[in-house]
């Protein structure tokens, strides 16, 4: 049986969100004591990178990126995370709120508005937007 692949990104989004309460979670998830360096990568948009198992994770969050939503973005398969799923839950423990996320690896044929919710209502597939 072939071993999984990590995902090539992690992408998950949380509404209505802070952009500084998810940097002060990032920072508290992985500064190992020093502080992040973020970078302004457009109107409401910032950039940093991670260390995670001396891996660097570029990440960057961008407020809006869907109509009420906050997009975090990390652009590395190298994250603590198997998949979007499994960040989306770990962000959901530690800050609450409602956050999506696709619901495999997209590929053709996919359908790109199938996403995968978890909230305080618990975890669900929907289409979104729709």
């Amino acid at each position: 049986m072939p071993t999984a692949l990590p995902a090539p990104d992690i992408e998950i989004y949380l509404q209505a969100a802070d952009s500084a309460v998810i940097k002060d979670w990032l920072e508290q998830r992985f500064s190992q004591g020093e502080a992040l360096i973020w970078r302004t990568a457009g109107k409401k948009s910032w950039k940093t990178t991670l260390t995670h198992q001396d891996q660097h994770i570029p990440v960057q969050i961008i407020e809006g990126a869907s109509p009420g939503f906050v997009s975090v973005w990390f652009d590395s398969p190298h994250t603590p995370w198997a998949n979007d799923h499994d960040c989306a839950r770990e962000v959901f423990q530690s800050l609450g709120g409602v956050i999506r996320a696709t619901v495999g690896s997209w590929q053709e044929g996919d359908d790109p508005d199938l996403w995968w919710e978890i909230s305080d209502s618990g975890e669900c597939e929907l289409h979104w937007p729709g």
